[in-house]
């Protein structure tokens, strides 16, 4: 039985040996011809694919690949056959400001291999589709009187496990826009004496809470990560297992049909009550306030920055749930995608349309006054840069923008240091 377990574990091994050495051993690369990523309109792109082997074999290689507008069925397909090293492919051009991409798949025995690039025609001049509604002002002042109504009730609960000798972490439970429906966090506070900023950060799709911001706290800032779900921040994972596989797979779809129904609406409004319990906390300085967040969140902080201005810089990384309508005017849209080919059917109908536009991050995009730090990658399938550029494009406050022409919607080491930086210099910490 013991030698049965040992060969086991070696061929378990050898396995992995072997995969992690080809892996190794054969890579494929995509990128525009112009380092910059960045073309005129109607100037002619080629896209250069690079194949890597370790050990030369001289075999020939199927490449198939796809060139058209980013999200958008492709314009262009074709194969070819080749050998290892460098392959040049005609990208063509885009008469009007977008993305191009160019996805290219590479048969090797039996596995394949894909990578893409994406190309950038004036992104600056990219305007979005989405309509801004006459009463959209009015209608989260509505929701924002409701808070001055119904008390904050906040409840404090030192997590002892996760604090230090310098911070305090706690639980956070208060109440949003009604009596009886709670939102959640967890909140880190600077042990010793003093008033400190705040930054107030906003989770990514999902229904993992996140832990706190153990980095930047201890930097002497308050943290407040916000849970976005009407479920306490400080469950066992399996909980929130269970909620991913049962009740919460695709709550960012529940209630679209009206624009007092859709999930997002109580979302925003704990969002919102965030601001109300860091300027409940004595050691906040009153004064310095930053929101921050990615994908999801990045739409959140753009979003809660847009409607409570004593939030005084922001950070939105590959912000989603910006322009929906793109993709009904033939180009790329925000997550989670409302009216791609997959959920059209399902969501393109007027009352939808207009419940969307005000929750579309455009519409308050227009309305963010104070500065902010944005960053993404030409190469995001989730959050397409189309969709982002609709909404950075109407910002007109001071705005600090890092692209990363590679970057696929991840977040990435030198985006998380300069985010860092930006906000520890706006609040004038070292």
């Amino acid at each position: 039985m013991k030698n049965t377990k040992y060969y086991i574990c070696l061929l378990l091994f050898d396995l992995f040996f072997v995969n992690v050495v080809c892996a190794e051993t054969f890579s494929i690369k995509i990128t525009p011809q112009n380092q910059t990523w960045t073309y005129k309109l109607g100037e002619k792109v080629e896209f250069l694919v690079t194949i890597t082997e370790k050990n030369q074999s001289n075999s020939n290689f199927t490449i198939q690949y796809e060139i058209g507008p980013e999200k958008m069925p492709p314009t262009i397909r074709s194969s070819m056959n080749v050998k290892s090293g460098l392959i040049k492919i005609d990208g063509g051009t885009l008469g009007y400001p977008g993305f191009l991409r160019c996805k290219v798949s590479v048969s090797k025995g039996d596995e394949v291999y894909t990578e893409i690039a994406t190309a950038a025609f004036t992104p600056e001049s990219i305007e979005p589709t989405s309509e801004l509604p006459a009463d959209f002002e009015n209608f989260w002042n509505e929701l924002k009187s409701l808070h001055e109504i119904i008390p904050l009730d906040l409840k404090l609960t030192p997590i002892e496990a996760k604090s230090t000798d310098k911070t305090t972490y706690y639980h956070v439970d208060y109440q949003n826009y009604e009596y009886g429906n709670r939102s959640y966090g967890i909140l880190t506070v600077p042990k010793k004496e003093g008033r400190y900023p705040a930054v107030i950060r906003f989770p990514g799709a999902g229904i993992h809470p996140s832990g706190g911001n153990s980095i930047i706290s201890e930097k002497d800032i308050i943290t407040l990560d916000v849970y976005i779900h009407p479920f306490p921040a400080n469950m066992e994972n399996e909980f929130y297992n269970q909620l991913g596989n049962t009740m919460l797979p695709s709550y960012m779809f529940f209630g679209i049909q009206d624009k007092y129904t859709y999930y997002f609406r109580r979302v925003i409004s704990g969002c919102l009550r965030a601001v109300d319990v860091i300027y409940s906390l004595p050691q906040y300085d009153g004064e310095n306030l930053a929101a921050w967040g990615s994908s999801q969140g990045g739409a959140l902080s753009i979003i809660t920055t847009s409607l409570d201005k004593r939030i005084k810089k922001l950070v939105a990384l590959c912000p989603a749930m910006c322009d929906f309508t793109g993709y009904l005017n033939n180009r790329a849209g925000g997550w989670p995608h409302f009216f791609n080919q997959e959920n059209r059917s399902k969501y393109q109908n007027s009352k939808s349309i207009k419940a969307l536009s005000y929750y579309d991050v455009v519409n308050f995009a227009r309305q963010i006054t104070v500065p902010g730090f944005y960053s993404w990658g030409y190469n995001d399938e989730t959050t397409p840069p189309t969709s982002i550029y609709s909404a950075f494009n109407v910002i007109n406050a001071p705005k600090n923008k890092f692209i990363i022409p590679e970057g696929k919607h991840k977040i990435y080491p030198e985006q998380v240091n300069k985010t860092y930086t930006w906000i520890l210099e706006s609040f004038r910490i070292k």
